[in-house]
């Protein structure tokens, strides 16, 4: 494993400055903080591995940038067209916005059951089961939380549908986009063929999806557009609709920390009535 030093800055895919401001090498967690984003006030606590996926420190992020770019080589159409899938499906919920406090705690047990039935009096506390971690997400008052939470854990399962809660979600994002929209007396431009409700729930989908699968780098504005059906300018978008956009990765951060906030709750209730 990586040695990490404490106060030490480290950069994010999304090129974000963190902090790290404590490691855990028995429980393999640390804690760390954003540095220069006023919505990323939170200090957030990931497993060592997880920050190790899409954290470099800025050291060596820019030795990379100072490199000379090597010469582009010709490719044949469609050459990465099969790497390409599977890049997305390993991609799936490794954002930086979606990491999830106590995921590695969710994950465990998930696909075995771990029931332990013959407990009697005097004998030991029952063991955290799979049930338990189902629990933990069940208890999450907040229901697009809930739904996030579920695609975050769950959605890497090519057998499980999830579109019920994907939906969920983008309505919640969409419905927070109009109600700025209306605060800001923002109309969907003249030129669009699109509502404003419907502009607000394509720029949710397009925000979810991207999100999930870390595409924002892999499109141009103008592409990221074509992918998700907006029929808007690109230059336009980028002036009058990009604050939206922004916003909407926002309030996805903000449901993390309302899924962190639950489970951490959850787990502290289970760990007390096992210990009685």
């Amino acid at each position: 494993m990586t040695d990490i030093e404490i106060k030490t800055e480290w950069v994010d895919k999304a090129g974000e400055v963190m902090e790290v401001l404590h490691v855990d090498y028995d429980k393999g967690e640390l804690k760390f903080k954003w540095l220069n984003n006023p919505n990323r006030k939170k200090e957030r606590v990931i497993s060592i591995d997880k920050f190790l996926r899409y954290a470099v420190p800025v050291v060596r992020a820019q030795e990379v940038l100072d490199k000379p770019e090597p010469a582009k080589e010709k490719h044949k159409p469609g050459q990465y067209a099969y790497a390409l899938i599977d890049e997305l499906h390993n991609s799936f919920g490794q954002s930086p916005n979606l990491q999830l406090s106590n995921q590695d705690w969710l994950e465990q047990g998930m696909h075995a059951k771990t029931v332990k039935f013959n407990i009697g009096q005097g004998g030991l506390p029952p063991e955290v089961n799979w049930e338990d971690h189902c629990a933990a997400i069940a208890m999450i008052d907040d229901a697009p939380a809930k739904a996030l939470a579920s695609i975050l854990l769950w959605g890497s399962d090519t057998n499980w549908d999830w579109s019920r809660h994907f939906d969920e979600v983008v309505q919640y994002l969409a419905a927070n986009m109009i109600e700025r929209c209306n605060k800001n007396k923002r109309a969907a431009p003249q030129a669009c063929t699109h509502s404003l409700p419907e502009l607000a729930r394509l720029m949710a989908r397009m925000v979810l999806h991207f999100e999930l699968y870390e595409l924002w780098d892999v499109y141009t504005v103008k592409g990221r557009l074509q992918f998700s059906g907006i029929k808007i300018n690109a230059s336009t978008y980028t002036n009058a609709w990009l604050t939206y956009q922004r916003q909407m990765t926002h309030d996805l951060f903000d449901m993390v920390g309302k899924v962190d906030c639950s489970v951490a709750h959850y787990r502290k209730q289970l760990k007390f009535s096992n210990a009685e």
